[in-house]
């Protein structure tokens, strides 16, 4: 008795041990595996938003240049020359922002209602001829705002009336914003359908709040530069694009990083806005910002580790690194979810072996008693039993 239980109780434990290594290589195996399903998940949410970013600037700069070589715009753009040409350009400035900014009858934010004062004047013919259609193009495809620009930085035009219209982009007050960068650079390129792009970045015209610009130069029938139009895109679509975090648990968000490591869109965690507020400065913001792609597992800026995945996406002549994360212990938890099941299954194969091993280990030992009792197994064939 005493030589079959140490028996029984050395396989028991040898056995015991043999499947606990194999549950803690299943497990992980099963955790990597897992990871490794959630690393390729978080990289494709991050080139779907890249994707979908990428097709919303293309959109911007394709409309850009189709109103860039508008007959119509062309021939309003030509008349703004013309007027303040004939007039000295600070006079004309002066006389249209107080026609239609200083004394514009609608509030704050609805300036664009305005269509005119109708007193007779080349520029308010010309302003209530063409403003009914910029601002229903504005409103309709979601920009903020459309501008017509001399080709000494005067803003001829805007579409909603705000501190930047009929101004001039080369004075302080509006000389370091996006829209007179781009001005410039449209203006120094002048090649037709090159497009400037701004980074993001708060404009005071617009009360601070962040945008971003585009600009192309404009040409006349002969090819001389005429000017510059511009739009300013709004942060919303932006914002929404990286905003939506179906599929990615409760810890997954996405979230944009410019050079500057200033977020460029709202992080998930933060009731207040993060736009242009929260810094990332982690090694897989860096790596995306040096142009590389990949995941790793790193601290974010929370300071909690996350699976990360990050690609560089081309703003301009900038770069910002799109990111896709999830906490770490979210994907132990979500491969944890499968244990209690392979726990059984060991449990299962655990009993099994033991079971074999009686079998294979008591099978002798029955048939020796038998042959004690003088029951041969090998002298026995059925047609015995029956005589």
């Amino acid at each position: 008795m005493k030589t079959a239980a140490r028996f029984w109780l050395g396989w028991g434990i040898a056995i015991a041990v043999l499947w606990g290594v194999a549950a803690w290589a299943v497990a992980l195996w099963n955790l990597n595996n897992y990871t490794q399903l959630v690393s390729e998940r978080l990289l494709l949410l991050a080139e779907l938003r890249r994707g979908a970013l990428q097709e919303y600037f293309s959109t911007a700069e394709a409309e850009l240049r189709f109103w860039s070589s508008n007959e119509r715009i062309i021939a309003a753009q030509q008349q703004l020359l013309a007027i303040w040409g004939a007039d000295k350009g600070d006079a004309v400035a002066a006389r249209v922002r107080a026609d239609y900014l200083e004394n514009n009858p609608s509030p704050d934010g609805f300036r664009l209602d305005f269509d005119g004062v109708e007193n007779g004047t080349a520029y308010d013919d010309l302003h209530r001829a063409m403003h009914p259609e910029a601002r229903l193009f504005v409103t309709e495809r979601g920009y903020y705002d459309f501008f017509l620009i001399g080709p000494q930085g005067d803003v001829y035009y805007t579409v909603e009336k705000e501190a930047d219209f009929a101004s001039n982009l080369e004075r302080k007050e509006l000389r370091h914003s996006g829209l007179a960068e781009v001005y410039r650079r449209a203006k120094r390129e002048r090649k037709e359908g090159t497009v400037a792009m701004s980074d993001m970045q708060p404009y005071g015209p617009s009360g601070g709040v962040a945008a971003i610009f585009l600009a192309t130069a404009m040409h006349d029938d002969e090819g001389r530069f005429i000017g510059v139009i511009a739009f300013q895109l709004p942060t919303d679509t932006i914002l929404g694009i990286m905003a939506y975090t179906s599929g990615m648990g409760e810890t997954g968000e996405t979230y944009l990083v410019g050079q500057d490591k200033l977020m460029r869109s709202d992080s998930r965690f933060s009731e207040a806005s993060t736009l242009l507020q929260q810094q990332v400065d982690t090694p897989t913001v860096n790596l995306a910002l040096n142009g590389e792609q990949g995941t790793r597992v790193v601290a974010d800026y929370r300071n909690v580790p996350v699976m990360s995945a990050y690609l560089p996406l081309q703003v301009g002549d900038t770069r910002w690194a799109v990111m896709a994360e999830i906490d770490q212990a979210e994907i132990e938890t979500g491969a944890a979810r499968e244990r209690p099941a392979m726990a059984g299954l060991l449990a299962l194969f655990y009993g099994l072996s033991l079971w074999s091993l009686w079998y294979w280990h008591g099978r002798p030992v029955q048939e020796e008693g038998m042959q004690v009792a003088g029951l041969d197994f090998a002298d026995v064939d059925g047609a015995g039993f029956g005589d």
